[in-house]
């Protein structure tokens, strides 16, 4: 078993899942399934990853971006494990090398996403991360059987994210890693001591811009944290 760092010890772990647990992003994946027999798939993936990138660069508020996206789309329940088995693939590469590390701190770690448990949990499961810490959205199914947003989500709204990583009353260091605007919200909003930029898979200019840390892999998050913890 790998051992904690001393300086990580007592530091609790906000991650984010799109384009940071996994390189991709889910929607954008679903759009591939959902749509694999519309004429214009193409065109219509495209501008789903369109929205997904506004949202992430802050052009566009989260609840919007999520609206456009799932009105987009026709979600079905057999959808979702041919998702998660893409989204087992596409875990970032980093976090594969060091998943002793992230299963002895798996109480340290959270994870706040504006995506949903649906195929979240299954995925950090398989990382040996406590699903119990998962902060998400849900779908519900609605009466022709087509899954929407749950109105009962606590993830979808503007400064949702803050709102989660508020509320769990984690000790501190408190440090939210993740890609987006909607990531670095949780350090603006006085939720988080740090915000990471993770860069691993996608590099978002405005992002790292206003990040503590920039975090090409984990374990160069490892050595930022170091510095900034020791």
């Amino acid at each position: 078993m790998t051992n904690v760092p001393a300086y990580l010890k007592s530091a609790s772990l906000f991650f984010d899942f799109d384009s940071t647990i996994v390189s991709g992003e889910a929607i954008d994946e679903l759009a591939q399934i959902a749509l694999a027999n519309a004429p214009d798939r193409a065109a219509r993936v495209a501008t789903i990853h369109a929205i997904t990138n506004a949202g992430m660069e802050g052009s566009m508020a989260i609840d919007e971006s999520l609206r456009q996206r799932l009105d987009m789309l026709e979600i079905r329940a057999h959808m979702l494990a041919p998702l998660v088995a893409r989204l087992h693939e596409q875990i970032s590469p980093s976090l594969l090398r060091h998943g002793a590390l992230l299963k002895n701190m798996r109480d340290q770690i959270w994870i706040i996403s504006s995506g949903f448990h649906e195929w979240i949990d299954p995925v950090v499961s398989a990382l040996g991360l406590r699903v119990d810490h998962v902060n998400a959205n849900r779908l519900l199914a609605n009466a022709q059987g087509i899954l929407r947003l749950d109105p009962t989500s606590h993830c979808a709204t503007v400064g949702s994210k803050a709102r989660a990583a508020a509320v769990l009353c984690c000790a501190p260091p408190r440090i939210m890693i993740g890609d987006g605007m909607t990531d670095f919200e949780v350090r603006r909003d006085g939720a988080c001591d740090y915000f990471a930029a993770w860069t691993e898979s996608v590099v978002r200019p405005a992002v790292v811009a206003n990040a503590d840390i920039v975090a090409p892999h984990f374990e160069g998050l490892l050595s930022a944290l170091a510095e900034c913890l020791t």
